[in-house]
């Protein structure tokens, strides 16, 4: 079994009304309990569909829609909040974003180095770092996105 480490493009970062979650929280939710509510604050924008902020991800409307019509379950979606920083302003004052929506995996895995192992066998993983990981037939439908800016490992089961 071959899965897939994936580093989204990196557009912004945690803003001030980002709300953080408790120990307790990461203990209960694992490793996305680090933060209860995301607020996105653009610097700058690719164009990619899928995007990180350590250890959060964000999907556009347009993935997020077509996510929702597919087989795929075992992720949450929830409401954030999305701005854009003053430098972004200035560097694209013209720039239309589309809608956001955070993107939360419900599976686990481990990851070390280009191996992996205690995977719960979801299509969307996260490891306890926070690292996206995903089945062979999840990359191929986020292959349908903009995904240029992202990389992406293959790991091999240790």
């Amino acid at each position: 079994m071959i899965l897939f480490f994936l580093e989204p493009e990196v557009s912004g970062g945690h803003g001030e009304q980002t709300i953080y979650g408790t120990e307790e929280d990461v203990v209960k939710e694992g490793i996305s309990g680090k933060i209860k509510f995301l607020h996105y604050e653009f610097e700058g924008w690719l164009g990619d569909d899928l995007l990180e902020s350590t250890p959060a991800f964000i999907i556009s409307s347009n993935l997020e829609d077509e996510l929702k019509k597919s087989e795929f379950k075992d992720y949450k979606l929830e409401k954030c909040l999305i701005t854009m920083s003053d430098v972004f302003m200035e560097l694209y004052p013209n720039k239309e974003l589309p809608s956001f929506t955070r993107f939360i995996p419900l599976g686990t895995v481990e990851i070390e180095g280009e191996n992996f192992n205690n995977w719960s066998g979801h299509d969307f993983c996260l490891s306890s770092k926070g690292e996206l990981v995903l089945t062979k037939k999840a990359l191929d439908f986020l292959n349908k996105f903009s995904i240029r800016h992202c990389d992406i490992t293959s790991l091999t089961q240790s």
